[in-house]
């Protein structure tokens, strides 16, 4: 059948394609100054009254061409009819879609109004149209890391060489194309030191009092294998569909996989599925292994235990694509793209609308779980296009969504104020800086946060278990409720506006939408001050984390059971009661109203006594016992039973 009695018989049987469908004219002309010849298939209206544009292709020989010619048609309709985007649907229609799936799917991503595909038979003897409707591809957005890394440890050079021959031979049989290596060395003295750290935090967790001894150290040392030698592992991001493929050579796992769909979506989704597609077989040849993320291989490994990268092997389309450098990658790597939902780099021409539109959608990769800042980001940027046609923007997003982490990490570390989170847009027009656009971590208002806010925070996101916060450090401390942390303890995501003109500056303030012209804004400056004002908050969040975190290792484990196995039944008999319970904890100042026991007890290697929380007195206190301390287990009527630390020799009056 020709193409134009397949489009009589399909105009005729419309419906067949969608109900409500109204043909105004088949083979329309529509005017244009763009160079289509403009006669459109069929030209029809839908039952919400939008145009419909219906391009039909035969077969398959033909097919692609209705791509080209279908955007013609839309920008014709749209000049001659004067129709908005979201008034013109277009359906293209063809008898054989294996030539033009691709460019369909592709046509599908890139414009903004609504397009749907759909494979047609004709049925003989009656001619009647039965049709079929067609998915479009989940295209590849070019090149787009995975967030979630591996590291593999290595005793030795040869180790190393043996484990990058089976990543390769382990992604070939998978099927995985195009990924990176990073090729790393642990600096000098790395091993033995991290032997002693570990010795530290082993001694810390037994309770053990007094000065790590060499025999410690030693017990360790003959435990850890000299890991001196990294691959850091990076693979492009694949779709749910490619890593289940990669999975069913492992039938065991295949079965566990399949399932995920069902219940998981997102980022998820696929994190969970990359990890069961790696540990398919064949599996990679290690010594140790750890997972990696962005921040991992940025602020740890390459900042704090100062590995040096020796190598970065690139391996299918990064080894192709010569113009992308070893410096570029690296910065992906850390995060700087936007894929690790924390970090985005980027400087862009406003003038270019493809760079423009890849920034905002990396934007959206970077916030996932921050609609403030996505949004104003996205505002500030439109504001400049439309002051600025012809500058730059400067994009820096740093959203590390740790939401606890970020006050502790704040007060810890050296250069604390690197961990909070903040964005600068500079915009520059004809190369000076005109404008900046800042995002910073403001108090909600003057109020200062009760000590219980910590508890709260606790019970409402982790159910009271402090040990569930401390190891999300062990997968990054990413934090996807971040947001809704911070405003309960009185923070917000807010920004700033600074005009630049020679050496004058004028500062406007977001509000309710709207920029308030200000004073002088000094940045940080804000957050300062509710660290100051909330110090007893600050203080309780450092001391019940830092001797959880460090070294190393991060100790989950519960204060409560800890304590519980420290109860001494002959004391409990007794039932002595504390005459005038303390309020708080001396070292922490966290209230003990909430607190399911506390101790009055000596501080290790120290002779002042304290009372202390169930935290501060597994790793503060000297321990339960007679003149020691003494343990106290609150009741249900309130009062608090000495249940551990009184000498046999006491009498078994109640105080």
């Amino acid at each position: 059948m020709f193409e134009s009695a397949l489009r009589d018989l399909l105009a005729s049987q419309i419906t067949a394609l969608e109900e409500g469908l109204v043909v105004l004219n088949a083979e329309a002309y529509i005017p244009s100054r763009i160079g289509t010849r403009s006669f459109i298939d069929i030209l029809a209206k839908d039952v919400r009254g939008r145009w419909v544009l219906i391009e039909l292709k035969r077969s398959d020989a033909a097919s692609r061409e209705a791509i080209h010619e279908i955007y013609k048609y839309v920008e014709a309709v749209k000049g001659h009819l004067g129709a908005r985007d979201d008034e013109i649907r277009a359906i293209i229609v063809s008898t054989e879609w294996k030539e033009l799936l691709v460019p369909f799917s592709r046509f599908v991503h890139d414009t903004s109004i609504s397009v749907s595909g759909v494979k047609i038979s004709v049925n003989e003897p009656d001619r009647a149209i039965t049709k079929e409707s067609v998915q479009p591809l989940e295209l590849t957005s070019g090149r787009v890391l995975s967030p979630w890394h591996e590291i593999s440890l290595y005793t030795s050079e040869e180790r190393l060489a043996e484990g990058i021959a089976s990543y390769d031979a382990s992604c070939k049989a998978k099927g995985i194309n195009d990924y990176i290596m990073v090729e790393l060395k642990a600096p000098e003295g790395f091993y033995e030191s991290s032997v002693v750290a570990t010795a530290a935090q082993l001694h810390g967790i037994r309770g053990d009092t007094g000065e790590l001894t060499e025999e410690e150290i030693a017990d360790v040392a003959g435990k850890m294998d000299r890991l001196d030698h990294m691959i850091y592992f990076v693979p492009q991001l694949q779709t749910a569909e490619e890593y289940l493929e990669m999975i069913r050579a492992d039938p065991e796992q295949y079965e566990e996989a399949k399932e995920f769909p069902d219940h998981m979506e997102g980022d998820e989704l696929l994190c969970s599925l990359q990890e069961y597609a790696l540990d398919a077989s064949p599996k990679v040849d290690r010594d140790y292994f750890e997972i990696g993320y962005p921040a991992k291989f940025r602020s740890k490994l390459l900042a704090d235990e100062a590995w040096s990268i020796t190598k970065i092997h690139r391996r299918g389309a990064f080894a192709r694509n010569a113009v992308l450098t070893d410096e570029t990658i690296l910065g992906e790597i850390e995060g700087d793209a936007g894929t690790s939902g924390q970090r985005l780099k980027r400087t862009i021409k406003l003038s270019d609308r493809a760079e423009y539109g890849q920034l905002l959608k990396d934007v959206n990769e970077t916030l996932p779980n921050n609609p403030v800042w996505a949004g104003m980001v996205r505002a500030q940027l439109e504001e400049a296009r439309t002051d600025f046609p012809d500058g730059t923007a400067e994009t820096s997003i740093f959203a590390p969504s740790t939401g606890l982490m970020t006050l502790f990490f704040a007060k810890t570390q050296e250069s604390g104020i690197n961990y909070v989170p903040s964005y600068t847009i500079l915009i520059r027009n004809d190369a000076d800086v005109c404008r900046a656009y800042v995002g910073e971590l403001l108090a909600a208002d003057d109020a200062v946060q009760p000590p219980e806010a910590f508890l709260d925070i606790l019970m409402n996101y982790y159910s009271g278990d402090l040990g569930s916060l401390v190891m999300s450090m062990t997968w990054g401390g990413y934090e996807a409720r971040d947001i809704d942390m911070l405003e309960e303890l009185g923070l917000i995501y807010g920004s700033f506006r600074c005009n630049i003109e020679g050496e004058e500056r004028e500062f406007s303030r977001m509000k309710n939408n709207r920029w308030r012209s200000v004073g002088q804004i000094v940045p940080y400056a804000e957050f300062g001050n509710y660290l100051e004002k909330n110090e007893r908050l600050l203080r309780i969040i450092v001391n019940k984390l830092s001797p959880r975190i460090g070294g190393g290792i991060c100790d989950g484990s519960s204060a409560d059971r800890q304590l519980e196995d420290l109860i001494d039944p002959v004391t409990v008999a007794k039932g002595r009661h504390h005459p005038d319970a303390p309020e708080h904890c001396d070292i922490c100042s966290i209230p003990l109203a909430r607190e399911t026991f506390f101790s009055d007890g000596r501080l290790q290697d120290n002779p002042a006594w304290a009372n202390m929380c169930a935290d501060c007195s597994v790793y503060h206190g000297a321990g339960i016992g007679w003149g020691t301390g003494q343990l106290y287990r609150k009741e249900s009527d309130g009062r608090w039973l000495m249940v551990g630390g009184l000498s046999d020799e006491e009498g078994d009056e109640n105080v």
